[in-house]
Order: structure tokens, then sequence, then C-alpha cells
């Protein structure tokens, strides 16, 4: 998420990315997320903290957390806190010009936030075998959900024509038992720079720019401009 959000801020956007999974904070950290900064439950919780939502990265990007752990997951079935969640994430969202959301499904087999299913919404995958089964078990569970529906693949650790065998399988396959049509929404190559970036606390575009990782984020984020907002379900 932060490698698709530094060459979008680069393009002129004022971008939020939204950690919205159950992931306790400290394990989010690689987002930019500070430690003093409040969830957006917490905030409807313990008004009384007075902790900032929104920490500004130096990479030019904006981070915001919607919960601090597993056990608040239970706080998404009350729904007078859902919908103010949703009003608080509303609010934060119409300042910026693209948020980018990793969520994952609840229990139920929906987004954490209602609003989410409105968004676009691009699922990661890669060619292992295991990844290719959770995400059309993802792609099922959504649309028992929210019904027919584009959803957008991103395929990762592939080359370019192992990608579109990896996508054309699975769209086939989804197109037959579920009568739905996925869109290839590009590739990110195997690059060992992805990694060096990640433990320098870097992304991959501002390290290394010139690789060919870098390039194809620069190219999944060309199209997440045009679509004007992208919403990544991720497989957690």
């Amino acid at each position: 998420m932060t490698n698709l959000a530094a060459p979008l801020h680069r393009q002129g956007n004022t971008v939020l990315v939204v950690e919205a999974t159950s992931t306790p904070v400290h394990e989010a950290r690689h987002y930019g997320i500070d430690s003093n900064q409040a969830t957006l439950l917490e905030a409807l919780l313990r008004p009384e903290l007075l902790q900032p939502l929104i920490t500004d990265d130096s990479r030019g990007y904006s981070v915001a957390k919607l919960l601090p752990g597993n056990t608040a997951s239970r706080f998404l079935q009350q729904d007078n806190i859902k919908q103010q969640l949703e009003r608080l994430f509303l609010t934060m969202a119409g300042q910026h010009d693209i948020v980018l959301v990793d969520a994952a499904l609840t229990v139920e087999d929906t987004m954490p936030l209602d609003v989410l299913h409105h968004g676009e919404i691009l699922i990661h995958m890669t060619r292992d075998t295991g990844s290719i089964t959770q995400a059309y078990t993802l792609i099922k569970r959504l649309c028992s959900q929210v019904g027919r529906r584009t959803l957008d693949i991103v395929v990762s650790h592939a080359s370019e024509a192992q990608a579109h065998v990896v996508f054309n399988n699975i769209a086939a396959v989804a197109h037959r038992h579920l009568d739905i049509k996925l869109d290839f929404a590009g590739l990110i190559p195997s690059d060992e720079h992805l990694n060096i970036a990640a433990k320098l606390g870097r992304n991959v575009i501002e390290a290394f720019p010139k690789t060919k990782a870098a390039a194809a984020f620069k190219a999944l984020a060309g199209k997440i401009d045009h679509n004007h907002g992208l919403l990544e379900t991720s497989l957690s």
C-alpha cells in the first residue's frame, strides 16, 4: 500500500492510507502509524484521549487506522458504532483525493465498513496455489454479499506471461461459476529491491526508482489515479 501511495502522491494527489484490518497497532507500524495515534474506533469510544487520527508521513501521504486490534472487531456488529465509524471515515476521506484501504472481510463476509463495498476493490494474489485458492474464496465471499460486480486483480512475484496465465485461469473460473467479470489491474514482478526497501523503511519508488518493481507500482498507480480511488481487500 505504501508503494502505491508514494507514486499517487507524486502524481499530485493527496492520499490517505487506512489500515482497516484487525491487526494490532504495533504490528501495523510498516504503514507509518504513530504509536501516539488513535484509531477511528478509539476516537469514538474515548474522545477524551484527544490523540491525532491521521499521521502525515514524510513521504507525502497520510495514514490512519480503523481498529486497535483483534478484539475490537466485535464493535462493528453494533449498528450505532458502525454508523459513527462510517461518518468519521467519510469525513476523513472527503479531505483527500484518493483513499487506499487495506481491508479484510469480517466473519459475516462483509467489509469492515459498508461504504467500502462501493469503491473499486483490488484483490492481490501470487501464482502460488494457496494464494490462488484464497483469492477465489475471497471472490466468492464478496459476491455472496455484494452481488455481481467487477473486481480488479493484481498478481505479484510473477513474470508478465505467468501473471496473465494465472489471471486468465481465475477469470475463466469466476465467469463460469459466479458469472462475474475480473479485470487485470497489473503485475508486480519479483524484485529483491522490494525487500531491501522494506528493511530500510522506505518505499521502492523512493529508494530504487529505476527498478522493475518501481516501474510496476508507477503503472498501477496510474490506473488507480484514472479510476480515482481503489480499495484494497487483503487476503488476511
